[in-house]
This record gives C-alpha cells, structure tokens and sequence, in this order.
C-alpha cells in the first residue's frame, strides 16, 4: 500500500506531462518533463518527511496545466477552460466522497491500523486521514493519548517479621509512549480483551474501545504494581518499618516496575504510597520487647522512689526518737541527780515500749471504727446515763 500512492501519483504526473509536451514539443518542456519525474521519485520514494504531500500537490498542478492544454487542443480557447472546469468539479466530487469515508481520530486518542499484505502498523494520531482501504487496512486498537491516573489498594502485605501490613494506598501516573508496543507486547492482552468484551460487548466506537483498552492496561498495570509492592515490602523488618521508609520503597517499586512497562510501550510517571494502615495491635506486638522494657524500668523507678520515701521518713523519725530519748534521760537527771545509768536506760526502754504499744493499740481501735458496717453510736458510753 505504501507503494501504490506513490505509484498512482507518478502515473498521473506522466499522464498530464504528455498533453503539455504535445501542444509545446520543445526540449525545454521536455527536459523539465523529465526534472519533474525525477522528482517525483524522489518525493514518492525517498522516504522524505512530507514527501508524499509535496507529490500529491506537484500531480494537482501538472494536470490542471496538462488539462489546460488539452482542452485548448481539442476546442481551443474555450475548450480549455472547460476541461478545467470539468477536472476541478471531478476533483471535487472525489474528495467530497473521500472526505465523508475519512478516518477522523477525535482528540485524547491514537487509532492503531494493520495493512496487508506487508502485516505493516500505522499510527494515526488525533486529527483528520486518509480512509481506509477495506480489502488491506483494518482497526486494531484505539489507545488513550492522555495521562493516566489510578489508586490502587494493596492489603494484607507480609513483612519479613511476619507482622501484616494491612493496606498500602497507591498512586500512578502513566501514559502510552509506543502505541506498536502496546498492542503486541502488553502481557495477557487476549485474555484480558475477551473477558473485557465479554462484560461489555463488542466496542463499535472510538469512544468504547478506548474504554475497553484503557481498562485492559489498567488491570495489567495493576498486577504488575502489586507483585512488586509485595516482593519489595516482604525485604522490610515489620510494618513499622514500612510506615517510616514509604518514599524509599515507593521509588523502589518505581524502578523495578519501569522496567517492566517500558517493553510494553507505557511510561510510568509517577508512584507515590498515599498511606500505609497498620493495625495498632500489630505494632505493640511488634514492639513487644521494647514495652516490656520500658515497663521495667517504670517500675524500677517507682520503687526507688518508694525506698527514698520510706527512708526519708525512718530518719525523721530516728530523730523524733532521739530528741525524745534525749529529752527524758535530761528530765530524769534534773529529778534525781543520783540515779544509777542502768536505771535510766532501764526506764527510758520502758516508757518507749509503753509509747509504740499505745500508737499501735490506737492505730487498731481507728483502723476498726473505720471499717465498713461497724455501728456508730451517738454517743460515748461515758456520756450515757448510769443505769438505777
């Protein structure tokens, strides 16, 4: 097919280069004949960028001249004007028919062709081509030329304590680069189309199929981010971890996945974790050491701090004691200037045993009025009256 336009073409500029040469048989017309021809080829088969266009309208202009000039040889001045007239109103027509079979690719889409008998691709971006051929040129995809955005959920992902990390929330953006590759290289293409077409039926628009398409690469994109969000999260120690390095290993899930979608004509610009969810069960028991320790030194703390209390009040009562001892061996000598040490220690001993004795005697009583259910009187039994 890429040869045949050109071909046509050549053939045309042939056709109306003869009448010219006819009516002018000069070597001037001739040579220039010849310079146009070569041309031609160049154009049609030199691979050049708009080559093609340059030779459709080189062709345009030589048959209006080429009819020009037949049409003056065959009824002159007015003849000529005629044949114009005719060829325009013929171009015409042809390209209005052509023009309602266009392809007409809308904006936001790229439409893959395959053309036999070469098994060749084209790609037609947005905008306005040629027809298609029927017999050799038919619609194989139509992909989305814009960016794409998608979330995704990830749950359950297992850490190398085997601690679960309960959901990671992950963002993508990508586009087509290679619409080739993507028709040919994208992985469980079939399979995902058929089950797809299944659901939705058979697209008959340009609007569906690249619905149908957008989904196809999506779910595929989709797998292949959670296999590797997986392999690279199952490298972490716990989900604690996966919380606090998420950039890291999103750029490290990047990586690996551009280089897999790279062969399949996508780009991927963008991967980011949203938010990782980690149950706050999973992360004391993940931490489990660490509180049992702490809780350790809690109550090692505590129970400093309980000793200092209990010697801070032993000593102030040693002293309370000591000034009290003090206190009675100095009234003892001022009574009784001849009394006998062994005497002294001997009652001092008494009257402190006879002091803890009482303190703890009224110490009972209180701790027993306190108690629950122990009936209270209105009155002392001091205060009542003598019985007659």
């Amino acid at each position: 097919m890429r040869r045949i336009i050109p071909s046509f073409l050549l053939f045309l500029l042939l056709l109306f280069l003869i009448p010219i040469y006819v009516v002018a048989p000069t070597g001037e017309v001739a040579g220039l004949a010849v310079l146009l021809l070569g041309l031609g080829l160049f154009l049609g088969f030199g691979n050049q960028p708009h080559g093609l266009s340059i030779l459709m309208v080189l062709s345009a202009v030589v048959a209006l001249i080429g009819t020009f000039f037949l049409g003056q040889r065959v009824a002159n001045e007015t003849g000529a004007y005629c044949a114009v007239v005719l060829l325009l109103v013929a171009v015409t027509t042809v390209g209005a028919v052509l023009w309602r079979r266009a392809t007409v690719v809308e904006r936001g889409q790229i439409l893959v062709v395959n053309q036999l008998p070469e098994n060749r691709v084209l790609i037609f971006n947005e905008g306005v081509h040629r027809p298609l051929t029927p017999s050799f040129e038919r619609k194989i995809a139509v992909l989305p030329g814009y960016e794409l955005v998608q979330e995704q959920e990830i749950r359950l992902l297992n850490t190398e304590s085997m601690f679960n990390v309960d959901r990671i929330d992950v963002l993508m953006r990508y586009r087509v680069q290679s619409p080739r590759d993507v028709v040919f290289n994208l992985p469980n293409r079939e399979t995902s189309l058929e089950a797809l077409q299944r659901e939705r039926g058979t697209p008959e628009t340009h609007g569906e199929m690249v619905a149908l398409w957008t989904d196809v690469i999506s779910r595929q994109i989709c797998q292949e981010v959670e296999e590797e969000a997986r392999g690279v999260v199952a490298s972490v120690v716990g989900p604690v971890d996966v919380f606090r390095q998420r950039n890291a290993l999103a750029d490290r899930v990047k990586g690996r996945l551009q280089s897999s979608v790279k062969r399949w004509g996508i780009e991927l610009l963008d991967l980011r974790f949203l938010e990782v969810l980690v149950d706050p069960a999973r992360v004391m028991a993940a931490n489990r050491d660490k509180s049992i320790e702490r809780e350790k030194q809690d109550a090692e703390r505590n129970a400093t701090m309980h000793a200092y209390e209990i010697e801070k009040v032993g000593n102030a009562q040693a002293k309370v004691t000591a000034q009290m001892v003090l206190e009675m061996v100095r009234a003892l000598r001022e009574e009784a200037p001849e009394i006998h040490p062994e005497d002294i220690e001997r009652i001092v001993t008494t009257a402190m045993q006879r002091t803890t004795d009482t303190q703890q005697l009224s110490g009972f009583f209180r701790q027993l009025a306190q108690a629950p259910g122990n009936p209270s009187s209105a009155s002392s039994p001091a205060a009542q009256p003598p019985k007659k």
